[in-house]
């Protein structure tokens, strides 16, 4: 199984929803201290190794009380045993979500004073939501049987629920299908085994934190070591079950002839522990040695397991480094990224890092990059070219950066920003009302977290640096119609325009307000918050609503939204000559 994404609700600085994007080999985070970062190993290490957050984990301030950890799986196995007679999938199973990946939730109820000490784990399905199809995975088989007989459907082997639950759905041309939350202890216990079964399916996550203690003893120096003991366990499983097995059977044989009416049970299963100490060739113990040295371990570690041959019967693991060139000179940095990039092409290995090197991100592929940046206020998460302009920035290599094929850069304040204004171009263009997407002319909006930090890219002259010609897109944040007055934007707008700068200002209040009403079912003018408004109607957060309902937008629609008349009454098109102007820079 790969993991594609992890959603994160209001753990730490990611207050309300938040989604994380994973490359299928190495995904890079860059960002400055505290911009979350290390928040997105932890909540991983909570999903796959069983701890619990901390109360204090709890964003502040937030009025739903739950930390929710979902991660979306894609590669699922084919066929998942529930026991020795029955075989099924999650896509006959319906357990899907709408993308058809597996995605499970794991929700943490915080009170003011404790934290539950286990989660609530859920299923996102796009599932049957017709009445009777809509809850067949919390009945027992005589319910099944009951169902089945009742809409007068049959199966070959009446003992298994899989056939009954497969025959009674497949008994209506219509199921319905809706996403929806599924609570696993509501399953009947055989579905509860498509869960439990399908968790002994999760990658192997192993997380290497930048803080480590230096003992001989500590994790940094043993990890690596149990790493491999933990994964030749899992090798020989099969193996060990069948010593358990003769083990156990001996065991009843002595029994059976000295005690007779006693039956032996097992109480425990047998611990397999093994303990390592590390020394070089002179005897010397890991920890009296340099940090630097330490370190390499973990290198030299990646390396062999890059090396090694992986047999078809091992699972996938990910391994989440944080800041690998800690006490690292430059040139085994170099390595450090050499060997993860080796170890990350193994397609049953996914390498996380997290990094403040420039020499670890000039050697990282351009699609690998994931800049995260809460300089601003809440947690903005960026790929490709935008999260590689932000990240070279951030860390001070614009001169030695490449910044793919883009020859124009839009400044804009947020994500929501880029994604307006890339539907409008591709729409307008696939209707024939211009020439040209953004794509086309090679034009990347750069999200930058609000007009005040464009202000900084722009008078501290970092946009100038990139080498590249540059405009700029805000929000007018008007609330009315008279123009006499100008609303702060749009005197810096103004002024930028003075100065030479391609500049614009909405002429609504915000991007939001151009998406017709009819497609949100909700009324606002042009000047209302239609945000707010729109995010209340539909109960979404106010982050969600341009990828929502802009997206809905047909060009026609998208261009009555953007008429206006001049100072001379003269009807002329907004969006259209923001996206001309943009795309003939």
């Amino acid at each position: 199984m790969k993991l594609e994404k992890v959603k994160i609700k209001n753990y730490r600085g990611y207050r309300g929803e938040y989604e994380v994007s994973f490359d299928p080999d190495l995904t890079a985070f860059i960002g400055k201290n505290d911009a979350g970062k290390s928040s997105i190993f932890n909540v991983l290490d909570i999903f796959f190794n069983g701890s619990k957050p901390d109360l204090d984990d709890l964003s502040v301030g937030v009025d739903d009380k739950e930390i929710k950890i979902s991660c979306v799986f894609s590669d699922m196995p084919s066929e998942i045993v529930i026991d020795s007679t029955a075989n099924t999938n999650l896509s006959e199973e319906f357990l899907l979500n709408k993308e058809s990946f597996y995605e499970v939730s794991k929700i943490f109820k915080c009170t003011e004073k404790t934290i539950a000490s286990s989660p609530e784990v859920t299923i996102l399905a796009h599932y049957p939501s017709k009445a009777n199809m809509n809850d067949l995975h919390n009945l027992k088989i005589d319910g099944l049987k009951k169902r089945g007989n009742e809409l007068g459907v049959t199966v070959t082997d009446q003992r298994i629920s899989s056939l009954w639950r497969k025959a009674i759905w497949n008994s209506t041309s219509d199921l319905e299908l809706k996403e929806t939350d599924l609570k696993v202890d509501d399953f009947d216990s055989k579905a509860k085994k498509i869960y439990s079964n399908l968790e002994s399916e999760y990658p192997l996550f192993f997380l290497f934190k930048s803080d480590r203690q230096t003992s001989d003893s500590d994790s940094e120096a043993k990890d690596p070591i149990q790493l491999a003991v933990t994964e030749a366990q899992k090798e020989y499983m099969g193996e060990i079950d069948n010593l358990k097995k003769k083990i156990q059977e001996r065991v009843e044989q002595v029994a059976e002839r000295a005690l007779e009416k006693l039956q032996p049970k097992l109480k425990s299963n047998p611990k397999w522990s093994f303990d390592y100490k590390l020394e070089d060739e002179r005897g010397v113990a890991l920890n009296k040695r340099g940090s630097g040295t330490r370190r390499l371990v973990l290198l030299n570690f990646f390396r062999a397991e890059a090396e090694r041959k992986i047999s078809s019967s091992e699972g996938s693991v990910i391994y989440a480094i944080e800041e690998p060139e800690t006490s690292q000179h430059p040139n085994n940095q170099k390595l450090i990224i050499k060997s993860l990039l080796s170890l990350a092409s193994d397609e049953k290995r996914q390498v996380l890092i997290s990094t403040h090197s420039p020499e670890l991100l000039e050697a990282t592929p351009e699609n690998s990059v994931v800049f995260v940046n809460a300089e601003n206020g809440d947690p903005v998460i960026l790929y490709g070219n935008q999260a590689l302009i932000l990240a070279a920035e951030s860390l001070g290599v614009l001169s030695n950066q490449k910044f793919g094929s883009a020859k124009i850069i839009v400044l804009v304040e947020g994500i929501s920003d880029c994604i307006f204004l890339e539907h409008a171009a591709n729409s307008l263009k696939g209707n024939g009302n211009v020439g040209f997407n953004l794509n086309d002319k090679k034009v990347l909006t750069l999200p930058l977290g609000g007009r005040s930090a464009i202000e900084k890219w722009i008078d501290e002259d970092k946009v100038k640096n990139l080498g590249l010609k540059y405009a700029v897109l805000i929000d007018s944040d008007r609330t009315n119609e008279d123009r006499t007055v100008k609303t702060p934007n749009e005197t810096k707008m103004e002024n930028w325009k003075f100065s030479g700068t391609v500049a614009f200002c909405t002429r609504k209040r915000e991007i939001e307000n151009y998406i017709i009403q009819s497609i949100t079912s909700c009324t606002y003018d042009d000047f209302d918050d239609a945000k707010q408004l729109i995010a209340q109607t539909n109960n979404i957060p106010k982050k969600k609503v341009i990828e929502t309902y802009w997206i809905q937008m047909t060009a026609e629609q998208i261009k009555e939204s953007g008429k206006y008349n001049d100072e001379q009454g003269v009807e002329k098109n907004e969006i259209l000559e923001i996206v001309n102007a943009l795309v003939n820079l």
